[in-house]
């Protein structure tokens, strides 16, 4: 393979740039309808061939209809994930995406559920993670057919339902309904990803007294908390609310206070985002804990818990609680805590929190680090579950094809990389995420948003336009030179 195009790949790739201009305004009309579905993944509302839910059910319905539309095949796998295929050959090449998101949290400018279009921009809870993805690996199918490429393999996309909340969706699709001989895996950046570390996700029961007993903050595990919010009682409202409007550090400008008729209520504002990617975020838990302490509004066992917390939510890669962890391949360790909730029968707090720990590591070098720090503390840990860590190597030949196919189109000196991410590479044999983000774009995030909006997991998800437009040349061409890697080395 080569980072140069041949003949036939120039001609068939020439062709594309016309074909998506056509196709646009459809492509971002299906987009729209698919994002206008509040699709968080909830297995607690698990019914017959919804396991993650009713809306889930929804919106793969929707795709898999569309997918019929355009006259295709498709596949529904007891709800678990759903399939759209194309071709009649014995073996495959797959497209794996999902079609949940993260819930839409709290305050947007621009509706969540719905695609607001401003300039090259989109937003809408999903735009980038991962329905606008889902939506070109659809439209991938439908190009190469309607260009007549020839392959010598069926293309299946495969749609997940639960990629944020677990990833049953594909592990159950692993273990029961068939695996392409190779998967891109539509939810990353480009170009290849041939580390993801892995991720320890724990629970723990944290001991408080009276004022923190009621504190609440996040909405997922893998969210940085943008808001935290506990209602203090039995205080003087006038001065406490004084000393709150007095802080001087790293709770300045970000704390709001209302009087209840049982207490005064004190909320924090962060700064969001996916717990694999923390630079730029602020957990709202660490800047309330901050506000309470300065303000000397704690005692006893809730000014230990918000001691120690402040403390250790001050790194987000685990300097404070002995877990800073690092290697060369996949980089630092991660560390946050989600969600915050009241114990429903003790008075203690329920903390969820996401590790992703480098691909050296394993769960049991951290579990019991984590418990060296937290049991002198009272902290317990309730439950635990892990998700190894996925590497391939460098100088894999699916890595190089990939990596060549991405600089025949896009000329740099970008190399393959590791993230702290989890995508269905870990649970899908043999895929491997390619695209379809940028790294290097001047375009990223809008600059008519407020600060810290605009990313994944967060208040006013965008995407931009054009970038994501730009990506059917890499895919036609990694396709085309997969199928050709493949029919010579069979799997």
């Amino acid at each position: 393979m080569s980072t140069s195009l041949n003949q036939q790949e120039q001609q068939w790739l020439s062709r594309i740039d016309e074909w998506v201009a056509q196709h646009r305004q459809e492509l971002l009309d299906d987009l729209t309808a698919w994002v206008r579905i509040p699709s968080v993944s909830r297995a607690d509302q698990a019914a017959d061939g919804a396991p993650f839910g009713p809306t889930c059910a929804q919106v793969l319905d929707l795709a898999l209809n569309r997918a019929r539309e355009l006259g295709f095949r498709t596949e529904t796998h007891q709800g678990y994930a759903g399939s759209i295929i194309y071709g009649d050959h014995p073996q495959e090449i797959g497209l794996a995406s999902h079609l949940d998101v993260v819930p839409e949290g709290e305050n947007w400018v621009y509706p969540p559920f719905d695609v607001t279009r401003k300039g090259e921009f989109l937003i809408g809870r999903g735009v980038a993670d991962n329905k606008g993805p889902a939506v070109v690996d659809l439209y991938l199918l439908r190009l190469i057919r309607d260009l007549g490429i020839p392959l010598s393999h069926n293309l299946r996309v495969i749609y997940g339902l639960a990629e944020e909340t677990g990833m049953e969706d594909l592990s159950w699709y692993a273990r029961n309904a068939p695996v392409p001989a190779i998967s891109i895996v539509t939810d990353g950046r480009f170009p290849v990803n041939y580390a993801q570390k892995g991720q320890l996700t724990l629970t723990l029961n944290v001991p408080v007294g009276e004022q923190l007993a009621n504190l609440s903050a996040g909405i997922a595990g893998n969210s940085v908390p943008e808001r935290a919010g506990l209602l203090l009682t039995g205080v003087d409202q006038k001065t406490t609310d004084e000393r709150l409007s007095r802080l001087a550090g790293l709770a300045q400008g970000r704390i709001r206070t209302t009087p209840k008729d049982d207490g005064l209520w004190v909320e924090a504002q962060g700064i969001a985002g996916h717990a694999a990617f923390p630079e730029g975020t602020l957990s709202a838990v660490r800047v309330l804990f901050s506000a309470l302490l300065e303000a000397r509004l704690l005692k006893d066992l809730d000014r230990q818990a918000a001691l120690f917390f402040e403390q250790a939510l001050a790194s987000p890669y685990g300097d404070e609680i002995g877990i800073a962890f690092e290697d060369r391949p996949s980089g630092k360790l991660t560390f946050n805590a989600g969600i915050w909730r009241p114990h429903p029968h003790e008075r203690a707090l329920q903390v969820s929190l996401d590790i992703r720990y480098p691909v050296t590591q394993n769960a049991q070098s951290l579990l019991a680090a984590l418990e060296h720090h937290l049991l002198p503390h009272g902290i317990r840990l309730l439950t635990w579950k892990d998700a190894p860590p996925f590497y391939i190597e460098e100088d894999d030949p699916r890595v190089q094809i990939l990596q060549q196919s991405y600089q025949a189109i896009r000329a740099g000196d970008e190399a393959p990389y590791a993230m702290g991410g989890a995508t269905h590479s870990k649970v899908l044999p043999r895929g491997i995420t390619f695209g379809p983000g940028y790294a290097r774009t001047e375009k990223r995030i809008p600059d008519f948003l407020p600060a810290g909006h605009g990313y994944p997991h967060g208040a006013d998800e965008s995407l931009h336009l054009p970038s994501l437009l730009s990506v059917f040349p890499i895919y036609v061409l990694a396709i085309i030179r997969l199928d050709r890697w493949l029919r010579q080395n069979p799997q």
